[in-house]
């Protein structure tokens, strides 16, 4: 089959299909660009990978390892010539829940591939907002404002944990406001005229259009008497227009505006509780931008690094504080947010994850916050977004550990204080079950084959490799199959059934409240239940 890409390239594979514009492709499938009326060298790029190679103006690609949307770009020399974005599938979600694939047609595997996206997104979104987060930083840290963009799941909480800091900041700015003491020159009625400085005599001097003849003879010119009209004088006023409020007003606006997005875009997911707290704090800041000091306040122009208002009087330090945190940059709710834009499922996954994993493990180690700490830098701490357990126990997520030769990093890891307890690792693969392939792995496959969905073996191996360099108690994959087995290191010397298996096993069999049960590596189903699907 061969689908029209609009402008010079056309692609050619056996599973393509264009839909509502939208050109849809398969992993692990084989496809070719042709692109038409070539003149010089021509290579494509798909996401970051680019190839090269071309027969006659076709390119051979596969797309490997990526679920969820990327781009297409045609280069003739450096020159980017077509550009066009497509979707990519898999089979493995059709698999994930029973579906006989050569009884789908691919329409119908879009419609399955867009409600599992839908449902899992929608998902992880409201964990997002449920669940008890908690952003902090140490004080004193240097402002370093990152480019990476602030997005809607990390403003809700940024606002919901600070409402009242952020509330307390402004009532105080505008309480004891700062204000600065300014000298203006002005050009004054004479008879009004309180002081006379050089100022007042220069403005006689060099401005004789002001002077008109008068008996008072405060000049003579060629021996005639002049007096001003208007002369200049040195007026003092105070005023709020400093820097350091050109930056409450900046903080404030951008404020307002996270409110109005965080309302609009999650008001159906927060409950009734966080949505009210919101509003009220959205109203409080509408309230604080009508201020009259605030009218008088132009734009910011220049960060006020080195105001020592900002850095000890109170509100100010506090707002800036605020700012900070604010602005420091949160590859958590980053990636996430990128990952829900791209569909990119292997990592909407990671996340789904982490979050039911944080659930699961609440309900055996007891209740849990999530932290998320900025360091001294103003960036995230890396390995810094954990949550902490009611036993003390922390979960943490994508932090580098530290093997006795390299340095590895697993997609969550769980301590007890400082010691690494165990490590999971969320991957969007799995294995149908074959008999033959899997009859040393399980006798029970040789004479009851069936097409349950299984852990890969490489991921499996990867857990042990885990487990050895990190000298972990144990090391799990979390997929999206249906079985769950655990491999122990030690069996039970007294007990003659027991050949080192765990099967259908669950993190309760796994670890309690005060100590690991079991050690050993092992792979444990992490299917969402989606009800539309199933």
């Amino acid at each position: 089959m061969i689908v029209d890409c609009g402008g010079r390239f056309k692609i050619e594979g056996d599973k393509i299909i264009k839909k509502d514009d939208i050109i849809y492709l398969f992993e692990w499938t084989n496809y070719f660009v042709i692109v038409e009326d070539v003149k010089g060298e021509v290579k494509i790029q798909i996401g970051d990978k680019i190839i090269g190679h071309k027969i006659k103006d076709v390119i051979p690609f596969e797309i490997n390892n990526y679920i969820g949307r990327t781009k297409i770009k045609i280069f003739e020399g450096n020159k980017v010539i077509e550009l066009r974005q497509v979707e990519v599938l898999s089979e493995k979600i059709p698999k994930m829940y029973g579906k006989d694939l050569s009884s789908l047609r691919i329409e119908e595997i879009i419609n399955l591939h867009n409600t599992f996206c839908k449902e899992i997104i929608d998902e992880i979104t409201n964990k997002v907002i449920s669940l008890p987060f908690s952003i902090c930083s140490p004080t004193g840290f240097e402002f370093v404002e990152t480019e990476e963009p602030i997005n809607e799941l990390f403003a809700y909480h940024f606002l919901r944990s600070n409402r009242d800091r952020i509330i307390s900041a402004y009532e105080n700015i505008l309480r004891y406001a700062h204000r600065k003491l300014v000298e203006e020159l002005e050009w004054m009625d004479f008879w009004k005229a309180t002081d006379v400085d050089e100022d007042t005599v220069l403005g006689i001097a060099y401005y004789p259009e002001y002077l008109v003849p008068s008996e008072l003879a405060v000049v003579e010119i060629n021996g005639k008497s002049y007096s001003p009209m208007k002369v200049l004088q040195r007026n003092k006023y105070e005023t709020f227009a400093t820097p350091e409020n050109r930056f409450a007003k900046h903080f404030l606006a951008e404020l307002i505006g996270w409110c109005e997005r965080v309302l609009e875009r999650l008001a159906n997911k927060m409950d009734e509780k966080e949505e009210k707290g919101i509003s009220e704090l959205y109203a409080m800041l509408e309230y604080f931008w009508n201020d009259p000091i605030f009218s008088d306040v132009g734009e910011l122009t220049m960060f006020p690094y080195t105001s020592h208002v900002l850095l000890k009087r109170e509100g100010y330090r506090d707002l800036l504080e605020l700012w900070r945190e604010f602005k420091a940059y949160s590859p958590f709710f980053g990636e996430l947010e990128r990952a829900i834009a791209n569909k990119d499922i292997a990592k909407l996954y990671e996340y789904w994850c982490f979050f039911r994993l944080v659930e699961e493990l609440g309900k055996i180690l007891g209740r849990y916050k999530l932290e998320i700490v900025v360091k001294p830098t103003g960036e995230l701490s890396e390995g810094n977004v954990y949550a902490v357990f009611e036993n003390g126990w922390k979960l943490y997520y994508n932090r580098k550990l530290k093997g006795y030769s390299v340095s590895l990093r697993p997609d969550f890891s769980i301590f007890d204080q400082n010691d690494l307890v165990g490590v999971f690792d969320a991957k969007f693969k799995l294995d149908i079950a074959d008999a033959d392939k899997f009859a040393e792995e399980d006798k029970e496959m040789k004479d009851k084959p069936n097409l349950q969905t299984w852990a890969k073996l490489e991921d499996i191996y990867k857990m042990h490799t885990y487990r050895d360099a990190l000298k972990a108690k144990f090391a799990v994959v979390l997929y999206p199959g249906d079985m769950s087995m655990f491999f122990k290191v030690n069996r039970d010397g007294d007990n003659e059934n027991d050949n080192g298996k765990v099967k259908d096993f669950k993190l309760n069999d796994l670890l309690d409240k005060d100590n690991v049960k079991l050690e050993g590596v092992g792979y444990l189903k992490f299917k969402p239940e989606l009800e539309v699907i199933s």
